[in-house]
């Protein structure tokens, strides 16, 4: 969809002193994607490719300054919600963006742990926290795991992704992406609902160790596709492929655990 217009996307995250994931992600995509990033950071974290060491929550009075500040100048596009480190973090968050008039694309990437295992809530926080954020989210972007654990299912559970989705909606009343929820080892497969109907994108796997960051790109393109008009089941597909593309494009920095490229 050709435009001139720069969409404007309000990322409210994390950030991560690597500049591979979290709002640093957020901001690269946006500038790869013709896009403007404005940001309200939640959480500030110390970390590497082998743990995260630092958390530090910004008060609320911080987050509603930012976030006040930026809508009160700017035209927002859409906005993506990434980590959120308290359950008074997302009251805050909700309070100001449900006053928010503009009916804009709002995808939330609910993060329950970093990739190095890091934990940034307790499952009763970590549930409670989005199930606060969904009454102002258009679209939530789980892996099968936080679905899972949203919706408080085992691991073990024999309930198909299909059924998971499902019952998502159901719980949480928004549109729904689980990524990765297929078994297959060589394909990473999304459920989304299309039109009353369960539907699978299904991509090769990249065999590669910089993955890092791939989550946030993913959340941010889809904002940003969506603010452009095009259907959740297109944005999902050119979200996916630019994700690829940003695997493919990593930056060769000898680590375990790498970040993803956005220079395309």
């Amino acid at each position: 969809m050709k435009t001139n217009k720069t969409y404007k996307m309000l990322s409210i995250a994390g950030s991560d002193n690597t500049c591979g994931a979290g709002i640093q992600a957020d901001i690269k995509t946006c500038q790869a994607l013709n896009a403007y990033c404005l940001t309200c950071v939640t959480t500030i974290t110390s970390q590497n490719s082998k743990d995260v060491f630092k958390i530090y929550e910004l008060p609320g009075i911080y987050i509603k300054s930012q976030i006040s500040s930026i809508i009160k100048d700017y035209k927002i596009d859409c906005i993506k919600i990434g980590l959120i480190s308290s359950v008074s973090q997302a009251k805050t968050i909700f309070q100001i963006l449900n006053k928010f008039k503009s009916k804009v694309p709002i995808v939330v990437d609910p993060i329950f742990k970093s990739s190095t295992n890091k934990k940034f809530n307790n499952l009763k926080n970590y549930a409670s926290i989005y199930k606060t954020i969904s009454k102002i989210s258009s679209i939530f972007t789980p892996n099968l795991n936080e679905a899972k654990i949203l919706l408080k299912i085992k691991s073990n559970s024999q309930l198909t992704t299909e059924e998971i989705i499902k019952e998502f909606i159901e719980q949480f009343k928004v549109k729904v992406v689980i990524t990765d929820g297929g078994n297959r080892p060589d394909y990473c497969e999304d459920f989304l609902i299309d039109k009353g109907m369960v539907v699978k994108i299904t991509s090769n796997k990249i065999s590669s160790k910089n993955t890092h960051g791939s989550g946030c790109t993913f959340s941010s393109a889809l904002a940003v596709n969506l603010a452009k008009g095009f259907t959740l089941k297109k944005s999902v597909q050119l979200s996916k492929d630019f994700t690829k593309k940003c695997i493919l494009n990593a930056p060769s920095f000898n680590l375990k655990y790498g970040p993803v490229g956005h220079w395309l």
